[in-house]
């Protein structure tokens, strides 16, 4: 039994894109977090530059001791993704093509892979370990196949990912993570057995925050604060025309993950992801009104905390 005053434990699996790096600097901010360990997959970069990124962000926080793993380079059927998020919203490299990336030495990447690290640290606590997944789910579905007390060991589960109106924004029907890997996404919603928590992308960018507030948080001057601005100021979908609002997924995510309070409202549901649908493919099914007469498998944010989160997100850089 988990004693008064331990820290909770985290593992935070990522594709390390800006949001990203944001999304673990607040883990690693937050004095009542212990993240155990971060594991890394293709999603919005190649596997490799995930993990480099990932120490860039340790770097920043000072925080090298947390121990981080390579993950599958391909997706569950054994893809290489043919599609990334994008020069336009991360950069060449992911973290915004700052002009002076920290260096960080590849070999403290740790020689056990993410995914047996996943199932041994599930299995070393059990009931003790939220999973933060801000990727294309594809470690945590291969876990599921290692293992398959997996599915119980777990505390929770937090998801970014899916969608839930059917308005994608890597396809016309789905999200980025789910579609980058759409059978990792069903099995690992349809076969995780402990609670999970989906902050989906609607519920993201119901989470914006305005350029003005961008402005005063991206010039915060501490060691933090600099990181961020410089991985941050060249994404260019939040500067320039015509948005005028600045949407971190990743970080939303993860502000639910260290407060669960800041998901102010959320509903219970069975969902699914369609695998088969000519242009539907990757789409998260929402059983909203129990067609389906299957068991609720999820909790999806319904509404959002935005002062309660930007009040974390600004305190994660002092």
């Amino acid at each position: 039994m988990k004693m008064s005053g331990m820290k909770r434990k985290m593992i935070i699996d990522c594709d390390a894109g800006n949001d990203d790096a944001q999304a673990i600097m607040l883990a690693l901010s937050h004095p009542d977090i212990d993240v155990i360990g971060i594991t890394c997959v293709t999603g919005n970069v190649r596997v490799d530059q995930v993990c480099l990124n990932v120490l860039r962000v340790l770097k920043a926080c000072d925080r090298l001791d947390v121990p981080v793993f390579k993950g599958s380079g391909k997706t569950m059927l054994g893809n290489i993704p043919d599609r990334y998020a994008g020069v336009k919203f991360h950069g060449h490299d992911g973290m915004g093509d700052a002009p002076n990336p920290l260096p960080v030495d590849i070999d403290m990447i740790q020689t056990e892979h993410a995914v047996q690290a996943l199932v041994r640290l599930a299995d070393q606590y059990p009931g003790e370990v939220t999973l933060v997944a801000l990727a294309p789910l594809t470690n945590i579905a291969l876990a599921l196949r290692l293992d398959p007390g997996f599915c119980t060991n777990l505390k929770d589960v937090v998801i970014m990912g899916g969608n839930t109106a059917g308005r994608g924004n890597t396809t016309p029907a789905a999200e980025f993570n789910f579609i980058s890997d759409p059978e990792a996404a069903f099995v690992t919603i349809n076969e995780l057995k402990c609670p999970i928590i989906t902050v989906d992308w609607e519920i993201c960018l119901k989470a914006a925050v305005t350029k003005d507030w961008l402005d005063m948080w991206l010039n915060v001057d501490t060691q933090k604060g600099r990181f961020n601005r410089d991985i941050s100021e060249k994404t260019l979908f939040y500067w320039q025309k015509p948005y005028n609002e600045y949407n971190s997924c990743d970080l939303a995510a993860m502000a639910v993950a260290v407060d669960k309070s800041v998901a102010s409202e959320l509903q219970e549901v069975y969902a699914t992801v369609e695998l088969s649908g000519t242009v539907t493919r990757g789409q998260m099914v929402v059983d909203w009104r129990g067609v389906l007469d299957k068991p609720h498998n999820m909790k999806i944010v319904q509404s959002y905390d935005l002062e309660k989160a930007k009040e974390m997100f600004y305190n994660m850089l002092l």
